[in-house]
């Protein structure tokens, strides 16, 4: 009778316990090793930071709440930072 209550008690805590340490395992390689595709380098990161502070967005998420992305001001800010960034590859932005 002892033995089944182990295993009753056994079998799901160590099912749960590999189920953590797999995710917590399976996340850790993903972050340590970057996609070999990537071509983004520091420049194009930094060249777009610089996009999204001079559209004026940066001031748009700077406080705790999310802001009125479906605002004209918010878009006209948004289609500056695209135009900036990737202009031939920006998706056109739909009028509420």
């Amino acid at each position: 009778m002892k033995t089944a209550l182990f295993f009753r008690v056994a079998v799901p805590a160590a099912l749960a316990a590999a189920a953590l340490l797999s995710g917590t395992a399976s996340a850790q390689s993903a972050a340590a090793s970057p996609d070999d595709n990537s071509t983004v380098t520091r420049e194009d990161v930094m060249r777009d930071l610089a996009a999204w502070k001079q559209a004026g967005l940066e001031n748009s998420w700077s406080g705790d709440s999310t802001p009125d992305v479906y605002s004209p001001q918010y878009r006209a800010s948004y289609r500056q930072y695209m135009d900036t960034v990737k202009p031939a590859a920006a998706p056109p932005v739909r009028a509420q």
